[in-house]
């Protein structure tokens, strides 16, 4: 073999490797693109989630702020939850748009959430209730007195609770929220992975689904949510895939806490 032969089989030799290792790594990227991909949503989707988690935990706050101003009216709650949770569904930087995002926040805080008081306990508000008559109203109310706490005793502690007036007027209250997971895919996976829904597709990802309609329209959830939970064929329709949230806040009273009022707007039973 001549020397230019020579030179000609190995320039060949060489294009031929580089074409196969080329063909090698499309055929890598193929098979990886996906996992990538689902990892990728998957990051996003976590970061909304600690996105909602915080923009929360500021809501369950101002719920609190409101109940402590409004008697512990769970209505006040319910609209402070609302303005606190706006930002979520905001999705224009417009007048129209917080008029929507807040019109939106409030209908899910009815529906989607879950407050409930868990200071003054039933027995703190069995020791310290007292009537109260409001002549402005013309009506009595039964509620914890908030005024002049500094100089009411704190060594005595209520018969039934065992806590004194000053920690009865501590309003405590826990949030449970349904927030909507919207990534797509992503969504679904978590869904079926947090309520524990049957084996996940034996033919690829959520392929196949495992409910039986005629049984449980719900997937048969091992860990599943009253209030979040969804019908999975609604799921599939609207894309709905909520995951459940919860946070706590603390405040003291600024006003009376009255019991009837606690009870103004109940929690929703779940679906």
């Amino acid at each position: 073999m001549s020397a230019l032969q020579s030179w000609r089989f190995g320039r060949f030799s060489r294009h031929a490797r580089v074409g196969k290792q080329g063909g090698q790594s499309m055929t890598e990227f193929l098979v990886i693109a996906p996992l990538l991909l689902f990892v990728c949503f998957g990051t996003l989707q976590f970061v909304l989630l600690y996105q909602a988690k915080s923009t929360l935990d500021v809501a369950v706050l101002e719920a609190a702020r409101e109940g402590a101003v409004n008697n512990g009216s769970m209505q006040a709650m319910r609209a402070g939850l609302a303005r606190g949770l706006a930002p979520l569904y905001a999705r224009q930087a417009s007048a129209d748009g917080v008029s929507q995002a807040l019109a939106k926040a409030r209908t899910d805080a009815a529906r989607f959430s879950i407050i409930t008081v868990l200071n003054p306990t039933p027995a703190a508000i069995q020791d310290y209730a007292r009537p109260r008559y409001y002549a402005d109203q013309a009506a009595t109310y039964s509620e914890i007195p908030n005024d002049s706490l500094m100089y009411r005793s704190s060594s005595t502690a209520g018969a039934s609770s065992g806590m004194n007036i000053q920690d009865a007027n501590l309003l405590k209250i826990h949030v449970h929220y349904c927030y909507d997971m919207y990534v797509p895919l992503v969504n679904k996976v978590i869904y079926y992975a947090t309520n524990v829904i049957g084996t996940i597709g034996t033919m690829g990802i959520l392929s196949r689904e495992p409910a039986n309609v005629d049984r449980d329209p719900y997937g048969a959830p091992k860990n599943g949510d009253v209030l979040c939970k969804v019908k999975l064929a609604d799921g599939m329709a609207t894309g709905r895939w909520p995951i459940s949230l919860d946070s706590e806040a603390m405040v003291r009273m600024q006003t009376p806490l009255r019991a009837s009022a606690v009870s103004d707007s109940p929690n929703p039973s779940g679906n």
